[in-house]
């Protein structure tokens, strides 16, 4: 699979002095990794994922799971 180049910029929000992004399967248009969405009903993901201020996108630990039983 080609990665593609990240051009979206990700929803992000403080909670106290964490910095929390979403998930990247939260736009599957957008998305490295579409094929790892939630199946069950969902078709994007919602969740979201504490990360550091230089990050610029995210995948969470529930479509990580998912990459592992393709």
């Amino acid at each position: 699979m080609a990665k593609k180049k990240i051009t979206k910029k990700w929803k992000t929000k403080s909670v106290g002095h964490r910095i929390m992004m979403v998930c990247m399967n939260s736009d599957l248009n957008e998305s490295r990794y579409p094929d790892w969405a939630p199946d069950e009903g969902e078709s994007k993901c919602n969740e979201w994922t504490e990360v550091g201020k230089d990050t610029t996108a995210v995948l969470c630990s529930e479509c990580t799971r998912r990459s592992l039983h393709l």
